[in-house]
């Protein structure tokens, strides 16, 4: 990944958490004003205080420490952090989390990391396509991003440019 060598951890946490928190907005765990911080922050690669993180994204710290404990380092380091969202949280997603194992198809693909590279750009949209799949997400986090770049993608978002 580009820049998360020395991207903070509650940078690169929030980068990708925060696409899932209109889910926690949906179920009433956070305010509107809240969602709108938290996306201020993820745009701006703000750094927010931990416990607040943990606490609005508690579910996403319930399966890191597992992986912090196996990997015997803490649930803030970066490389226990990139172990679950880049390498573990599509498969969990897959699984459908601790929700209905029932989840739509299309919830769990938005849900998965994919790799993809960026096909068009359009004011603050990209045109991004993996495998058989074209999807058009936002570019906020990622406004540098140009045709022929790989990003990662969560939910709706273009979170990082890969290399």
């Amino acid at each position: 990944m580009e820049g998360n060598i020395q991207m903070k951890s509650e940078v690169f946490f929030l980068k990708y958490a925060f696409p899932c928190s209109f889910i926690i907005l949906q179920r009433g765990e956070i305010t509107q004003e809240e969602f709108d911080q938290l996306e201020k922050a993820a745009i701006n690669e703000d750094i927010l205080p931990r416990k607040k993180l943990e606490k609005i994204f508690f579910r996403a710290f319930n399966r890191i420490k597992p992986i912090a404990e196996e990997l015997k380092r803490d649930i803030w380091d970066l490389s226990v952090l990139e172990e679950y969202f880049l390498k573990r949280h599509s498969k969990l997603a897959e699984e459908g989390f601790e929700m209905s194992k029932n989840i739509p198809r299309t919830l769990k693909e938005l849900c998965k990391i994919h790799v993809a590279k960026v096909v068009g750009k359009k004011e603050n949209l990209l045109v991004t396509r993996y495998g058989d799949n074209t999807r058009v997400v936002m570019s906020a986090m990622v406004p540098e991003a140009k045709v022929g770049d790989k990003v990662t993608l969560h939910y709706g978002y273009a979170v990082e440019i890969v290399s």
